[in-house]
């Protein structure tokens, strides 16, 4: 029996992340499991693991429960071995909907040896107290927007507050 290691990477600015040993033959939602306690998270939230490409752009969803079989494959139906086998092979783990941990996970290496459930074999970083806010696009060249996008008076179809409905001033009392 082979021994598959990947890089868990929280999604955050900070070099964080968990290098998780796995049987090859293990189970997605082995995965799923062993990479939420490797960071001490919160166990039995629902999860996800999505495809994706060399620049890390999400593709095809693999929830942690099939609720229709014509979505695709779950956790269960798929092992380490079938997605983290190989050098190149990468997914991005969602884990707990309602605060949003994001991982990048990526093979590492493969060991000839046998391993019961998972083994941490490198830790870095200490996990922040709560997920950290994702950065979509490039953060470096910002997202295109600015303050000045969002006016106080007038939004971009000319409405201003007097125009707002009674008993509304403004959508902060929304």
């Amino acid at each position: 029996m082979s021994t598959t290691v990947v890089r868990v990477i929280l999604n955050t600015e900070d070099d964080i992340f968990r290098d998780v040993a796995l049987s090859t033959s293990s189970t997605l939602e082995a995965a799923h499991r062993a990479f939420a306690a490797s960071f001490d998270l919160n166990e039995g939230q629902m999860a996800s693991f999505y495809r994706t490409d060399e620049e890390w752009n999400q593709g095809d969803e693999i929830s942690l429960m099939s609720m229709d079989p014509a979505a695709g494959p779950s956790m269960a139906d798929l092992t380490v071995g079938d997605v983290l086998g190989a050098p190149g092979q990468r997914l991005l783990f969602v884990y707990d909907f309602l605060e949003m941990w994001s991982f990048l996970v990526e093979f590492v290496r493969h060991e000839d040896r046998s391993l019961e459930g998972s083994e941490v074999v490198l830790s870095y970083g200490a996990r922040p107290e709560n997920a950290p806010e994702l950065q979509y696009g490039d953060a470096a060249a910002g997202s295109g927007l600015d303050d000045d996008d969002f006016g106080d008076d007038d939004d971009e179809f000319g409405f201003d507050e007097e125009d707002l409905a009674d008993g509304y001033s403004s959508s902060e009392d929304w």
